[in-house]
């Protein structure tokens, strides 16, 4: 079932119930209206009645003890009046209202008179003739014939007691035709009012849900095409629909953009990979066709394949600790004196500066939570990177500072510096400010990225300033270890656009 049928149902059952609801409260209203006017009929016939009629005396069949009258009555009944010759065998005119029936009956249920519009009798239930007798009045719903009939009854009292009763009684065929129709309207207002709705809903559904289904088939155009570069229109960004279209579009481009990352990637990858395995092959091919026997050349062919292979080698490590970094490979963690790291990584890269003067400058205590290899190999990475690029007679500093609650080791170098134009990519994966350069110098073009993501992973970032002519300097930014505070390590993946030396 659709989302839209399913909002058209739902919408269209909570407006029928509401409705139905409302049409019942009418109805109730409507019937209970009737009921009390046809009551109050009753009751003002009853009254004209008693006006109108006169008992007479035992020797005509009237009411025993003397003549009397209807008038109001005190305890529920109607008091004895003067007397006169009662008309019509004791009606003393006909009744005020010709859709009412008018009886009156002894304490035996004898009935001594009945208005002329009724063909019988009107019965009178044991229950209620003994309520009447009692004194109180009463109401009930009896047969007449084939009509139901509101039936009143009330007391004829003659001095201080019940001498008959006066029955009142209204046909309910004029209320119940009433409720009736009323039934008919309101249920014929209420499916048309569902039947509307239902329409109107799903209308509504369609024109709400419409981005959704734009959605949709972008989603599909692109898993067929894997066109990445296609977007979904956004009709009004103010509203939910509209921010989940700009949301979408939003992870469209970095989709894009990791996938036009990673390709690039991968070319360049096994573009860096098929130079070195060129030049091994080459160098075996000369091997066996004869510079094997030339011991000079031999060994030059040699030494030209370990080359190779070790910057191959490093190569496959640096792709495999991006990978590992794609992945989220965990670190360990555990306090570590950066400023002891710092003097490691002196130590090992001082026989390595070939004519550039390597040094340490502000060197303070810090300590950071961390893993001793992966910031080695950051540190390691800047200040190879700046030994390579920094021409001899050149400095290389190493600083560490703490600062704000921030460890700032810093790498500077008296290189050619980074033009302002590459800052932006230096981070990137196989990206070379020049590129013919850093080959033949042995880079791998994903220093950088791997040392970015190191910082990374350690809650931290690298900082780069520049100025060509002057050299450059790479800053990283690490959170201070306090004792007693557990700050956690988590590993960030790597963007798959990331790094490069210069």
């Amino acid at each position: 079932m659709s989302v839209r049928l399913r909002l058209t149902l739902w919408h269209t059952a909570l407006l029928g119930l509401m409705l139905t609801g409302f049409a019942v409260l009418v109805y109730a209203a409507v019937a209970r209206q009737l009921t009390i006017e046809l009551n109050d009929q009753i009751r003002l016939g009853a009254l004209a009645a008693s006006r109108a009629f006169r008992a007479v005396g035992p020797d005509t069949g009237g009411l025993h003890g003397g003549p009397a009258r209807f008038g109001g009555p005190p305890r529920g009944g109607f008091e004895e009046g003067p007397p006169g010759p009662p008309p019509n065998g004791g009606l003393a005119t006909a009744p005020p209202d010709q859709g009412l029936f008018i009886q009156v009956v002894d304490v035996n249920g004898t009935v001594l008179s009945m208005s002329p519009n009724l063909a019988q009798p009107l019965p009178i239930p044991a229950d209620s003739l003994r309520q009447v007798l009692a004194g109180r009045e009463a109401h009930d719903t009896v047969q007449l014939g084939r009509d139901r009939v509101e039936l009143y009854s009330a007391p004829l009292v003659h001095d201080g007691r019940v001498v008959g009763v006066l029955q009142v009684a209204a046909s309910l065929e004029p209320l119940e035709a009433s409720l009736a129709e009323l039934r008919l309207v309101l249920g014929l207002v209420v499916l048309a009012a569902v039947g509307v709705a239902a329409v109107l809903g799903w209308f509504l559904a369609g024109k709400a849900l419409q981005p959704v289904d734009q959605m949709t088939r972008v989603a599909r155009a692109i898993g067929h095409s894997t066109d990445l570069s296609q977007r979904v229109p956004v009709s009004n960004p103010r509203d939910e629909l509209g921010r989940l279209a700009a949301t979408f579009n939003e992870m469209l481009a970095q989709l894009q953009q990791a996938f036009e990352n990673q390709r690039r990637f991968l070319a360049d990858a096994s573009h860096e990979l098929r130079t070195p395995v060129t030049t091994i092959r080459m160098n075996a091919e000369a091997l066996l066709r004869g510079a094997a026997y030339d011991p000079r050349e031999r060994d030059e062919t040699l030494r030209a394949i370990l080359r190779e292979s070790e910057r191959m080698g490093r190569l496959v490590a640096d792709l495999l600790a991006l990978a590992r970094a794609d992945a989220g490979q965990p670190l360990e963690r555990r306090p570590l004196a950066l400023d002891s790291l710092l003097l490691e990584v002196y130590r090992e890269a001082k026989p390595l500066a070939n004519g550039v003067q390597l040094e340490l400058g502000e060197l303070e205590q810090v300590e950071v939570v961390g893993d001793h290899d992966r910031l080695k190999q950051l540190v390691l990475n800047l200040v190879d990177n700046a030994l390579r690029y920094t021409p001899a007679g050149g400095k290389v500093t190493l600083d560490l500072v703490g600062q704000d609650g921030r460890a700032l080791l810093r790498v500077r170098d008296t290189g050619p510096g980074i033009p302002a134009e590459h800052l932006p990519r230096i981070f990137e994966r196989f990206y070379r400010v020049d590129r013919g350069r850093s080959r033949s110098q042995g880079g791998t073009g994903l220093g950088l990225a791997i040392s970015q993501w190191i910082a990374e992973a350690h809650q931290g970032r690298i900082e780069v300033e520049s100025e060509e002519g002057k050299g450059s300097t790479f800053t990283v930014v690490l959170p201070i270890h306090k004792p007693g505070v557990s700050a956690p390590v988590a590993p960030r993946p790597v963007q798959s656009g990331a790094a490069i030396p210069r």
